[in-house]
């Protein structure tokens, strides 16, 4: 290993990504155009949220060397996160035209069928890598986690069965692998299972972590064990020891970042734009459902129930419209941007054509099909939304705000946008923001806007889905309470979460941790 990529590996493993990104780049610039450089390039610039600079990366990549096989599984990778899974599926073709037995593009397949919920050729994918190398990196952890999706769609308990078989597999012979035991946790009840409580509390002694995130994972999981046995204290201890460790990562300004956005929003909203001077001509009349609200607070039920509706298309936790604005609203262009609203407005429909595999002129064809786009951080741009989708409407749902934050803090996120949930503090303060920008919005475009109570959702669903869907012409039936029987999961911001049909056993949760947990005595104020 030469003296530059044994330092940029290093920077890499320390997690130090914009460091790695301006090394490689001026590497590259002088024309050392090694494949490791630009891996490493794409990968970091795809861990600091540049995923589109990450892209063209790997595209230029590509152009410069068409036979590197590493390109076009990262390229691929990328691409599948981004739901171009046509795309991706064409570069992994060519991976495996150039080696068949390419691991690691066999790997990015797996995940390509996955995404498009093929899940019996996505376990062919896994076992089939696992079968050409034993300590790949995942492969009996996906196998494991496959099987977990088979079973909840087929309600045969022999794939229950095999998930548990191979994740208890993966947990034993890959020790540090904590997403095996985080999985594990979630279908087990350690009211009754006691044996794999006692596996993670001795790792947890026994193994050092060098991935804080693995560690975390790892405690998280413990925490969930002791929930089920009622032994809330104990909880609550290895809760706060996994929050603190993956908060000691994060970037520590990410609530001022989020109260600047809704200060620079304010000031173009009050006095700069007005929707009414926007012409609106020219944008697709596509009727569209956007889903906001607070992490955890039953956005995804929302979405399960409504995608279940006749003539709807859920699209899942779509990332088109923060991706946009986040990246965009600082820019001194972004006035210029937003007066063309012809363009977002068709590059969105064309992102979620290529998301559900259909042609951009086949979804404008649908004209009955309501599209379900639910984010909940989309609660942000809802006067953006107005503005480039004039026929769209808004549900907002609302939960009881202490049995919300204490299941975001029980939980571990994929994703920076929620950097903040794993701090106390943190948390008490996006939720005062959350409701200044609601409070905001309702009161400019309150006739764009329908709110929903989570606790009276699940204690009179009829009703209040006959509200629902009145204001949302959709038409009612109750087969949509039957959302967990027909395999319209979606990804979501958690790492993992099991598809159930309504419960209210988390209604008041929070009351079995006030006393360990005081931030949550913090809300009332």
């Amino acid at each position: 290993m030469n003296k530059n990529l044994f330092e940029l590996d290093s920077l890499f493993k320390s997690n130090k990504f914009d460091e790695v990104v301006l090394k490689t780049k001026k590497l590259i610039k002088k024309g050392e155009i090694i494949a490791p450089y630009f891996n490493l390039l794409g990968i970091s610039l795809d861990n600091l949220g540049k995923i589109y600079e990450a892209e063209k990366n790997f595209r230029d990549a590509i152009k410069k060397n068409p036979n590197e096989i590493s390109y076009y599984s990262n390229l691929s990778k990328i691409l599948i996160k981004q739901n171009k899974l046509a795309e991706a599926e064409e570069f992994l073709n060519k991976a495996l035209e150039i080696k068949p037995n390419d691991t690691f593009s066999l790997f990015e397949f797996g995940k390509l069928k996955t995404a498009q919920k093929d899940y019996f050729k996505a376990l062919e994918f896994y076992q089939n890598v696992y079968k050409l190398e034993k300590q790949f990196p995942n492969a009996l952890f996906m196998i494991g986690k496959t099987y977990v999706e088979i079973s909840q769609d087929n309600k045969d308990v022999k794939y229950k069965d095999l998930a548990l078989e191979n994740l208890s597999e993966c947990s034993k012979l890959f020790p540090e692998n904590s997403d095996a035991d985080f999985l594990l946790s979630e279908l087990f009840d350690y009211s009754k299972e006691k044996k794999h409580q006692k596996i993670m509390l001795n790792k947890y002694a026994k193994i050092k972590y060098y991935d804080i995130r693995k560690k975390a994972v790892l405690l998280f999981a413990i925490a969930k064990s002791f929930e089920d046995q009622k032994k809330y204290d104990q909880a609550s201890d290895f809760l706060k020891i996994a929050n603190n460790e993956i908060n000691s990562t994060v970037n520590q300004n990410i609530i001022l970042n989020y109260s600047r956005r809704f200060a620079n929003i304010k000031l173009l909203f009050d006095k700069i734009i007005n929707i009414k001077s926007y012409n609106d001509n020219k944008l697709y009349d596509k009727k569209i459902i956007f889903i906001v609200g607070m992490p955890r607070s039953g956005t995804t039920l929302l979405h399960q129930l409504l995608a279940s509706a006749k003539n709807t298309i859920g699209i899942g936790e779509s990332a088109i419209i923060p991706s946009f604005f986040e990246n965009s609203i600082f820019n001194k262009e972004f006035l210029t941007k937003i007066s063309k609203n012809e363009k977002l407005n068709k590059n969105y429909l064309i992102e979620i054509s290529q998301k559900l595999g259909l042609d951009f002129d086949k979804l404008i064809e649908l004209d009955k099909n309501v599209i379900i786009d639910k984010n909940p951080s989309n609660f942000f741009w809802i006067g953006f939304l107005k503005l480039l989708f004039p026929n769209a409407k808004i549900i907002i749902i609302n939960r009881n705000i202490k049995d919300i934050c204490l299941s975001i803090y029980k939980n571990i996120f994929g994703v920076k946008e929620m950097d903040w949930s794993y701090s106390q503090d943190n948390i008490i303060a996006y939720v005062k923001i959350y409701n200044q920008v609601i409070k905001y919005w309702k009161k400019k475009y309150g006739n764009f806007i329908y709110e929903l109570d989570y606790e009276k959702l699940i204690n009179n669903k009829i009703e209040e889905t006959k509200k629902l869907f009145s204001f949302c012409d959709l038409q009612w039936s109750e087969e949509i309470f039957d959302f967990y029987k027909t395999g319209k999961t979606i990804k979501t911001a958690s790492v993992y979460q099991v598809k159930k049909p309504i419960y209210n056993s988390s209604v008041n949760i929070n009351k079995n941790y006030s006393k360990h947990l005081n931030f949550l005595k913090d809300l009332d104020n």
